[in-house]
């Protein structure tokens, strides 16, 4: 899948719809989605193509749609049927991957911290650019 700037408002509305269906850490599944939910409305906010023109400021925030990408492949794991695996297994691992989307919501947060940096730096990048 590729993930572009915009599609970071396709991941968030993906990770929200997962989160409804997720059997194995719902509260965890339920918080990370209500989060990227804030995320996405702060988002919308931004002139996306606008920061997606130079490099510097492109970077972040395809990194930022990396995390929302990862995200959703781990909010989906919650919600599929894990058939083939014993209670046991799933008891052991529901730690492991509560502690793995609270990461994603750190990583997500990192990127989103740097929004203000990024709209400076295009807004530098821009004034040079027309001189």
């Amino acid at each position: 899948m590729q993930v572009t700037g915009v599609d970071a408002f396709g991941l968030v509305s993906m990770i929200v719809q997962a989160a409804h269906t997720a059997r194995r850490n719902r509260d965890q599944c339920q918080l990370l989605a209500q989060h990227v939910l804030t995320v996405g409305g702060l988002l919308r906010r931004l002139e996306i193509p606008e920061l997606m023109r130079y490099a510097e400021t492109r970077k972040p925030l395809e990194q930022l749609n990396d995390a929302l990408f990862r995200a959703y492949k781990l909010v989906r794991y919650c919600s599929q049927q894990q058939e083939n695996t014993s209670k046991l297994y799933q008891m052991f691992t529901g730690a492991d991957v509560a502690l793995k989307l609270r990461q994603a919501q750190e990583e997500i947060d990192r990127y989103i911290n740097l929004i203000p940096m990024i709209t400076a730096v295009t807004a530098i990048c821009a004034r040079v650019s027309s001189k």
